[in-house]
């Protein structure tokens, strides 16, 4: 090959090379990122906070994955506010608390746990599922305020199962085709 080729040849090249450079994003989106600006709080910063704790829905490399990991976290994180709330001043444990331990925590758990048999058979359900979690949460934050509690754990507990049952909705949504 002559000089002339050679240069014409690595010009071409060059010029493909920058070309499919300017067409890949800059800013490429990740699965969980993506749930998270579909999310219904419409500020997707609580969402991606919450999900960066858990590795496995930072690699997670389908939405079947993804929705599984933020199921497991949801149950993980009803699980622990049950928890909470069922030791919450055991000694003279108001009605309220005992309702939220005793019943809307529980009913959130076997919410998470019911989507999660779903997603891959029927994710339309398992989101219907996920999002009917959240009224454990909901209804315990309502319960909790009407009875003067105010617990700064209780309520970032809620907030957060809430917001699970949001994105683990969202997420099972991204399946319905």
């Amino acid at each position: 090959m002559n000089s002339s080729k050679v240069s014409y040849l690595f010009f071409t090249l060059s010029i493909i090379l920058i070309f499919s450079q300017s067409l890949v994003p800059t800013s490429c989106k990740t699965l969980y990122e993506s749930v998270c600006e579909d999310t219904l709080n419409g500020n997707n910063a609580p969402c991606l906070k919450l999900l960066k704790i858990d590795p496995t829905i930072l690699s997670a490399k389908n939405y079947v994955d993804l929705t599984n990991s933020i199921l497991d976290l949801a149950i993980t994180k009803a699980t622990d506010g049950q928890n909470y709330i069922s030791n919450f001043n055991k000694q003279n444990q108001p009605p309220a608390i005992q309702k939220c331990a005793t019943t809307l925590y529980p009913g959130s758990i076997s919410s998470f746990k019911k989507a999660k048999v779903e997603l891959v058979k029927d994710p339309q359900t398992a989101s219907s599922d996920a999002r009917l979690a959240g009224d454990g949460p909901s209804n315990c934050a309502d319960a909790i305020k009407a009875a003067g509690i105010n617990d700064a754990i209780i309520i970032y507990l809620n907030t957060n199962v809430l917001l699970l049952s949001d994105i683990a909705s969202v997420a099972a949504r991204k399946l319905v085709k």
